[in-house]
This record gives structure tokens, C-alpha cells and sequence, in this order.
């Protein structure tokens, strides 16, 4: 018994995961994406923890606004009927970073034999994009955030309205674990090394 999900299209060559377990949600997905006999040699994810450490400073705003409007409402001070108007930008201050978390969890990077994948889906929000070896920079860049934690920047030109896509139209794996080590092997594999 096959241990690859039911789905309609199946590639000629069985799907492998040399890096880990994949989750089935995520492996199902990223199985309808290939092409006929296109391999998957490496998949990951955006580290959660370091989203969350980046995009916690929200907290900073969002906790104290919530404090002092709680207080202002139970003191008398702001009329109930402006209790919500006046809560909400501390929610959403105080919700977004784990919105954000939750986004990065529904996020999954491949390269297969032939491409690089970025897959989103959570929060009502779906998106692939591909990129073509023939398609990617010359040279690929990684940008540090943390140790041990980077982007891996490999493709330009691309429309600043994709999630992954810096504000000058560069793709990126983002939060990348061991973006190094990443980076070592995309240039292998898209090389022919």
C-alpha cells in the first residue's frame, strides 16, 4: 500500500521527501502542483518562531492600548458606546502577530528537479508562485536575520504584490532555516552539479 495521498494526478515518478515528514494537507497540495515526472528534492518551511519574534514588536503597541483603553472604559471615562471603536486597534495589534505565525504555518518551499515552489495557504489566502531554474538570478543572495534563520532571495522582476516579494520585485524563501544550506544545494541542483 502506497503511503502517497489519493489524488487525481499522479506524477510518473513517486514523490520522495529527503528532508522530513511533510504534512498530508501540505503534500497533497504541493503534489497537484507538479508537472509529469517532476521530482520534489527539498521541501521547508518560514520558521513560525522567528515570525513571531520579528512581528512581536506589534505587542509592544498592542497590550498597552488594550491595558489603558480596559481602564479608560471600566473608570468612566469613555462612553460604552465607543468601547469597541476604541478596543479594536489593540486587537489588532495584539492579534497580528499571530495571524502572522498562523500564515507562516500554512506556508511550505520546494525545489523540485526543474523549479522552486513557494506555497500559501491559511487564513483564506492561496498562492503559489514558480520559478523556472532558467528564470532565477545569475547569483542568489541570502540576507541574515538571525543566526541560523535568513531569505534566500533567487529571483527578480517579480510584481511587489506577492507575498514573498520585497518592495524592488525580489522573491524570496523568507525566515528560512539554514538558509545557507539551502542556498548550497538550489545552486547544485539548478546547476547540474
Amino acid at each position: 500500500m502506497s503511503d502517497e495521498p489519493k489524488t487525481k494526478f499522479r506524477p510518473r515518478n513517486p514523490l520522495s521527501w529527503p528532508n522530513g515528514v511533510v504534512p498530508r494537507g501540505k503534500r497533497t497540495a504541493l503534489l497537484a502542483l507538479l508537472e509529469d515526472g517532476e521530482q520534489v528534492l527539498w521541501t521547508g518551511s518560514p520558521d513560525a518562531r522567528s515570525t513571531l519574534r520579528t512581528q512581536g514588536v506589534l505587542w509592544l503597541f498592542g497590550i498597552p492600548w488594550l491595558a489603558l483603553a480596559l481602564a479608560a472604559l471600566w473608570a468612566g471615562w469613555i462612553v460604552r458606546d465607543w468601547a469597541i471603536p476604541v478596543l479594536l486597534p489593540g486587537l489588532a495589534f495584539t492579534a497580528a502577530p499571530i495571524l502572522l505565525a498562523i500564515y507562516v504555518g500554512g506556508t511550505i518551499y520546494a525545489i523540485t528537479d526543474r523549479r522552486a515552489i513557494i506555497r500559501h495557504d491559511a487564513l483564506g489566502n492561496q498562492e503559489t508562485v514558480s520559478v523556472h531554474f532558467g528564470d532565477m538570478d545569475e547569483k542568489l543572495e541570502i540576507l541574515p536575520v538571525r543566526p541560523g534563520i535568513g531569505h534566500l532571495y533567487f529571483a527578480s522582476g517579480m510584481a511587489t504584490d506577492l507575498s514573498d516579494v520585497d518592495h524592488t520585485g525580489k522573491l524570496a524563501f523568507r525566515e528560512l532555516p539554514d538558509a545557507e544550506g539551502v542556498a548550497a544545494l538550489l545552486e547544485r541542483v539548478r546547476t547540474g552539479k
